[in-house]
């Protein structure tokens, strides 16, 4: 499993570990070097000329180091410094005066930086480390408007310069790296937007510092293997009846598309049976399109109203799992008919209008309680403005699970999941997802490994981990721009 780690942990990790072991700093500094080259080579055939912006502090020593390591391996480098290299302290100071040795091409940058070299092939990105979090100005905001003009492939050194490492702001401008070679564990502002979308594909190197030394927090991030473990095992000898029975209650005369939605979703989970509870309009849809599926019609109008709250909790006698809100409205009476679901202590999944309403109302959900807000949906339940939302994602779930006591599933391009002390990112996922009914399913789908026996938090990520693949899937299948909520379903592996 992924687990990334603040800059300040970071720091006081290496601290601790170079004063404990009386390990070389310099060592640490030729391995994250050695790395930056490997990925380097992905880009520019040897003997090439690469293009090293480097700053004055151990960031620019890292990139100093590289470019040192490119000429012995018979390449050419180009170095921009902002600092002249006798005015640089410690490893960055002797890396950078290694360069004069080596015969680099060095520029000293005081004004706008020069144009690129006509014939580089690459450019690495030095100039700041995961520690930066200001906005770029002066040479180096040159530097990096020439970096980014360039059209060359870019490797950044630890994390683009211009994104703060702790949160992924971008205050101004920041690098647009291809790759991003961090060191030891991945920085929280390599997956949060909007850094995430200029770190390009993030390498983690190993620089040599001992896991007994690692003992910091961190953010959870799956992998594949990771969710593979997570799941329930089905016995070979298992039925419907062990595979738990899921209670949808979801749809209304203009929204039947999120119940058939959901409900096909739980299904295509692992489920063994799913019951729908929706208006007669809605019955009908859900029957045409999954006739696995049973459905009852609890209302007469349009919509759910306050009439059908004691046949809704009659109907979730026996079920394992709740999965209430996609589509359902938010007209009168509503949420009177789904408050006692809403507040009781089953598995249950509160999404889309449920949320909503819940915002409006308040209440009590319990631990057993997944929800799951857009950014929004969010913003109403913690009494913000969206912006608040995106610039702190992390603290708001985590500050929101603390509230309610419940586990909090922040959807995202990066989606932030928290309960108690445990925190995850999930990033897989792509732009194809960005459409109406992408977030039913996922409903369908946490709903249903609820109802196979996960706990709320596992449940949660490892739905957002597999709904984001099967995204990627869908993606790849028909094109980002052409993909439904239905793809995403069809596409849809959990195994």
């Amino acid at each position: 499993m992924l687990r990334t780690i603040s800059p300040q942990d970071m720091r006081e990790m290496e601290r601790a570990f170079l004063e404990g072991t009386g390990y070389p700093s310099i060592l640490l500094m030729e391995h994250a070097a050695q790395a930056v080259v490997e990925a380097v080579k992905e880009f520019a055939a040897p003997g090439s000329r690469v293009l090293f912006v480097c700053g004055g502090g151990n960031n620019g020593g890292d990139g100093c180091a590289a470019a040192r390591l490119w000429m012995q391996q018979g390449g050419w480098a180009d170095v921009w410094l902002l600092k002249n290299p006798s005015q640089m302290r410690g490893d960055a100071g002797i890396n950078a005066c290694l360069l004069n040795a080596c015969g680099a091409s060095l520029n000293v940058l005081y004004g706008d930086a020069p144009d690129i070299p006509e014939d580089c092939t690459a450019i690495v990105d030095a100039l700041y480390g995961t520690g930066f979090s200001r906005a770029l100005e002066g040479v180096s905001l040159s530097a990096v408007e020439r970096i980014n003009e360039s059209g060359l492939p870019v490797v950044a050194v630890d994390i683009p310069s211009g994104v703060d490492g702790s949160n992924g702001h971008v205050l101004g401008e920041a690098v647009r790296a291809d790759v991003t070679v961090t060191f030891h564990r991945a920085k929280h502002g390599h997956l949060l937007f909007p850094g995430r979308s200029c770190t390009g594909r993030l390498i983690v190197a190993d620089i040599g510092i001992l896991q007994d030394w690692d003992g910091a927090q961190g953010i959870d991030v799956l992998e594949e293997a990771d969710a593979r473990q997570l799941l329930p095992l089905r016995p070979m000898d298992g039925y419907k009846g062990i595979f738990g029975h899921v209670l949808v209650v979801a749809g209304s005369e203009n929204m039947t598309g999120a119940a058939v939605l959901c409900t096909k979703a739980v299904l295509r989970s692992g489920a063994g049976l799913v019951t729908a509870a929706c208006p007669p309009m809605v019955k009908s849809a859900i029957q045409a399109s999954d006739p696995c599926a049973m459905v009852q019609a609890v209302a007469d109008g349009p919509c759910l109203n306050a009439d059908v709250a004691d046949r809704l909790v009659q109907m979730a006698m026996g079920k394992k799992a709740l999965a209430i809100g996609p589509g359902i409205g938010c007209a009168e009476g509503v949420w009177q008919a789904i408050e006692q679901l809403v507040c009781c202590d089953m598995p249950k999944v509160i999404d889309a209008d449920a949320l909503t309403l819940f915002a409006q109302y308040g209440g009590t959900v319990g631990a057993n309680t997944v929800l799951t807000p857009h950014p929004g949906e969010m913003a109403r339940l913690c009494g913000v403005e969206v912006k608040d939302v995106l610039a702190s994602p992390v603290e708001l779930t985590q500050q929101l699970a603390a509230d309610l006591g419940a586990c909090v599933l922040l959807k995202g391009a990066t989606t932030v999941i928290a309960q108690g002390e445990d925190v995850c990112m999930n990033v897989t996922g792509c732009s194809a997802m960005g459409t109406g009914g992408s977030g039913d399913v996922l409903t369908g789908i946490i709903a249903s490994l609820l109802a196979q026996g996960m706990s709320p938090m596992d449940a949660a990520r490892v739905g957002a981990f597999y709904h984001g693949r099967a995204g990627e899937a869908a993606q790849g299948k028909v094109g980002a721009r052409a993909v439904t909520a239905m793809d995403i379903l069809d596409a849809l592996r959990i195994e």
